[in-house]
């Protein structure tokens, strides 16, 4: 195998290896596989006082770590804010 073919080889396995999903309207790769829950550590989202929807569909807390993301998936994160 040449050195091209090794990098292409090398290449596709790693794109394989990667989704890229939108959070709060900005592209990012995750690992494929991340669940909702990697997902708000790796990226050190606030978790509390918070509400997360993957394409405009509320996940649960309770669901957050058995929720997979996919290619394309968006996330928005919604913050309670306390004010009279």
């Amino acid at each position: 195998m040449t050195l091209s073919e090794q990098q292409t080889s090398q290449q596709l396995v790693t794109e394989k290896d990667v989704v890229t999903i939108v959070i709060n309207e900005q592209s990012h790769q995750v690992e494929f596989q991340s669940n909702l829950q990697q997902i708000i550590r790796q990226f050190d989202l606030p978790e509390i006082g918070c509400v997360f929807a993957i394409n405009n569909n509320v996940v649960p807390r309770s669901e957050w770590a058995n929720t997979i993301l996919s290619q394309g998936d968006s996330i928005s994160l919604f913050q309670a804010i306390a004010g009279g």
